[in-house]
């Protein structure tokens, strides 16, 4: 390799000695919506990164940690919706927990972060 990346050049990875999590994440852009558990409209919010058991967005609304919440985009082509807890707030970007993610679903996020990984072709949702 003539000093180029052996990964996708879109993803960002983070010093392992600073990482809280111990699940791999990829990064993902794609708009998504959201709703907290106890209201039933939707807000928009745009995906940061992913993995199996949690996700980031953006958002302009106000959350604050231990939120409850339901989250829907496309992945791979496909509908997915998680629920899950705010598990961090810093400024516009909201972490998410999951909680009890379908199994179907969490194989579409393994098969996401793996096309991100290895199949340099591959750059959308």
């Amino acid at each position: 390799m003539s000093g180029g990346s052996f990964f996708n050049e879109s993803l960002h990875f983070r010093d392992p000695a600073q990482q809280k999590r111990k699940k791999a994440r990829a990064q993902i852009h794609a708009d998504a919506e959201f709703a907290l558990s106890n209201s039933g409209g939707y807000q928009g919010c745009q995906l940061v990164d992913i993995g199996i058991g949690g996700l980031s967005f953006t958002s302009r609304s106000t959350l604050y940690q231990g939120d409850r919440l339901s989250i829907r985009f496309r992945l791979l082509e496909r509908p997915v919706e998680f629920r899950g807890e705010v598990s961090r707030v810093s400024g516009k970007y909201v972490g998410m927990a999951f909680i009890d993610p379908p199994e179907e679903d969490l194989e579409i996020i393994q098969k996401y972060i793996h096309s991100n990984f290895f199949d340099k072709d591959k750059k959308k949702p």
